[in-house]
């Protein structure tokens, strides 16, 4: 396995006579701001701790998925120097997974000579591990970062802290426009498939949940769960838990074994209820789910048409509203 702190130190992205701490670093850089920064500002620091190190670096490319590529050359003063490209991840990808690793790799047989650095301040999972030492990726996480600002001096590691920090430096950036994103929330509306008709005889081991159930004459069934529906009609033999905005109808030759909570309950001839009943009381439950979710978006007034494509997923919290 590649070891990132040592190839790090080969690229000058830290200082190589030790560790040089003072304190303080250690009360403001954490692994846990690193990854919490804009896509913008770690490219701004990881390209500041490349060219303090006396890397050469060539300008960086921007993608609209927020990650962003450039190439520098290592040590360029010496007899051998090195090229390398370094990519910070896409900011969906923010924890690296094998196919991101994979690509990176692609891109990197695509320069002359030159390894690969991926940065991805969410962390790899352990696939993607295994795939960047396959690949002979250089696998670059907050806390490998971190570990690295710790060994420069002490005003150097403040400068690159306020600069970093100053402002607003967790809400990402627009990669096509270059400001800065805004909260735009979605409401997603999920309704009940209309018809769920069971004609198989067995065991039924999921969730039964539609407008109207329907069992056919001569099938004989067992709901594992609670069947939910507005209407049902039962022509077979049914046994379970079943509640119903609606009607409940037993026809000729159905059977139900177990509870019912409905509206009504219609037991015509030949049927016959084999369980306890209650009438539902209350408003009816809907049977429309909405789901609330936010992301992040363009809706700066020089947007441009690129900026629709903008869509990020925030981090370290749940999308739901």
């Amino acid at each position: 396995m590649l070891d990132p702190f040592s190839k790090l130190a080969e690229a000058g992205f830290s200082q190589q006579g030790g560790l040089i701490t003072s304190g303080a670093e250690e009360e403001h850089w954490t692994p846990e701001l690193i990854a919490s920064l804009d896509w913008m500002r770690v490219a701004e620091l990881v390209r500041a701790i490349a060219a303090h190190g006396g890397c050469e670096l060539a300008r960086s490319i921007v993608l609209e998925d927020g990650s962003v590529m450039f190439a520098m050359m290592e040590q360029p003063m010496t007899a051998h120097p090195q090229r390398a490209l370094v990519k910070i991840s896409a900011w969906n990808e923010w924890g690296a997974m094998p196919e991101a690793v994979i690509h990176f790799a692609q891109e990197v047989r695509t320069a002359q000579n030159a390894r690969g650095v991926l940065i991805a301040p969410g962390g790899f999972t352990p696939a993607a591990l295994m795939a960047a030492q396959e690949y002979r990726i250089e696998a670059v996480d907050a806390a490998t970062l971190h570990q690295v600002l710790l060994t420069l001096p002490s005003e150097r590691s403040d400068f690159f802290f306020n600069i970093a920090t100053s402002g607003d430096y967790t809400t990402p950036t627009c990669p096509v426009c270059l400001q800065k994103l805004s909260k735009v929330e979605s409401v997603t509306r999920t309704e009940l498939p209309e018809l769920r008709e069971i004609c198989e005889s067995g065991l039924v081991a999921d969730h039964v949940h539609a407008r109207r159930v329907v069992v056919p004459t001569g099938t004989e069934i067992t709901f594992l769960h609670a069947v939910r529906a507005q209407e049902i009609q039962i022509a077979g033999d049914v046994t379970g838990d079943f509640i119903c905005e609606g009607p409940v109808t037993l026809l000729p030759g159905g059977t139900l074994t177990g509870t019912v909570a409905a509206r009504s309950v219609n037991v015509e001839d030949g049927g016959e209820l084999r369980g306890k009943f209650r009438i539902l009381q209350g408003p009816p439950e809907s049977f429309v789910t909405e789901i609330r979710r936010w992301q992040w978006s363009c809706r700066s007034v020089r947007t441009r048409p690129e900026c629709q494509r903008v869509v990020f997923d925030p981090h370290g919290e749940s999308k739901e509203c």
